[in-house]
Parts: C-alpha cells; structure tokens; sequence
C-alpha cells in the first residue's frame, strides 16, 4: 500500500521503508551523545531521548527518493539519533530487531490496552511478530484459556509453544464459532490487518464485553 500509495496522498513518494530493527552504528554526526561508533543497537519508530532529525533525501536513477527519521530496509541507514537504543555488545542482533517494534507492540497491546486480569480469557488473531507477542503478555497476565488463531500450521504451532492452551486453524473451521465452543471470551487482540479478520474478533467477544467496548472500554487492539 505504501508503494502504490493507496494510503492517501503523500507528497513523499516514492520513500524508504521499514520501521524496526538492530544494527551497529558506523559514524554519528555533530552532536550526538547518545551513541558512538561501533555501539550495537536497536532501531525503532518509537521516539526515545536525543535528537528528533528530518528524514534524508537520497538519488536514485535520477530520481529523489525520500527517508523518514527511521529506515530499515537498507544495508545502510541514516537514523535520527531519537530512534536509536544502546544495547550490549553480545546481545543478538536477530532478537534485538523484535524490540524495536513486535515486542512493545504486542505486549503494549495487552497490558496496556486491554488490560486482563488473571482468569480472563483472551484470544489473539494472526500469529505473526505482534500477535505471538501478545500471547506472550496474555500468559505474562495470567490470561486462561489463551486462544492462537491463524491459517499457518507452522505459526499456530510456534503459538503453542509460547503457552497457546488452543489453536484453531481459521482456513478449517470458523473460529468465531470454534471459540464459542471454548467459552466466553474476554478479550480478543487482532494482529492480522484483515478487515474479515478483525470482524471475527469482533463476533468472537462475549456481548457484553462487546457493549463496554462501545462504551469506552478497549477491548481488542489492532495493529
């Protein structure tokens, strides 16, 4: 969507993506403290402490080619010194990109959004990063049963393993159904993007939980 700019108009096509990841920094500009050459770091949307720097601009075939503050989808990237985190030398770069967006996201997405007490159930829809993520914080919250739904086997089977008590395979039987089978649910975090998706989410939760929804009550996170 972004490249074909379907999500509105944006006088800054075409541009560089990506908003999470890690990497080590290779110089710094004039006044930065934050971080130093050779620091190991995470590189995120989030806004942090430093300084709040306007996107690049580079060239391209003859073309402009605009950045935001952070871009990962390169080899290289320019990154407002805002959008960096110090690591430890020795942590894994591999994990470490989850933290720049996945991990608070999915996580944020339960404890503050949804906010479960221990007991309650919940159910994430879309298993990928930010939806394995807030089945972490349900389990963290003491959420039973917590429900996995998705259409990958290898997704649903990774949700498991991270404390999925069910997992339903939504490209074999309608979850709205399935879950109701399972008992009420309290809350459900739709991680999918998928309009029908987020429609089963919405079906999925008991009325009333549902009508305090309406009421003000965040029950269901989209990301």
């Amino acid at each position: 969507m972004e490249v074909r700019g379907h999500r509105g108009h944006d006088a800054y096509l075409p541009h560089c993506l990506g908003h999470e990841g890690s990497g080590v920094v290779v110089e710094v500009g004039p006044k930065v403290e934050k971080v130093k050459p050779g620091d190991t770091v995470i590189l995120s949307w989030m806004k942090g402490a430093g300084a709040n720097v306007p996107g690049s601009i580079f060239e391209w075939k003859g073309k402009k080619v605009n950045a935001g503050a952070i871009t990962t989808f390169s080899r290289y990237s320019i990154i407002s010194e805002n959008r960096l985190i110090a690591i430890p030398s020795d942590f894994s770069l591999k994990e470490a990109a989850l933290i720049g967006c996945a991990i608070p996201t999915g996580l944020g997405a339960v404890f503050n959004t949804a906010q479960p007490r221990a007991g309650e159930s919940l159910a994430v829809f879309g298993c990928g990063g930010i939806g394995l993520c807030s089945l972490i914080g349900a389990k963290i919250m003491g959420c039973v049963p917590r429900i996995a739904v998705d259409i990958n086997t290898q997704k649903l089977a990774a949700a498991k393993d991270l404390g999925a008590t069910h997992c339903i395979d939504a490209s074999k039987e309608d979850p709205v159904a399935a879950i109701q089978k399972i008992g009420p649910l309290d809350y459900a975090i739709e991680a999918s993007g998928n309009p029908t998706v987020m429609n089963q989410a919405l079906r999925s939760v008991r009325p009333k939980e549902v009508l305090q929804s309406l009421l003000g009550m965040p029950i269901l996170a989209s990301s």
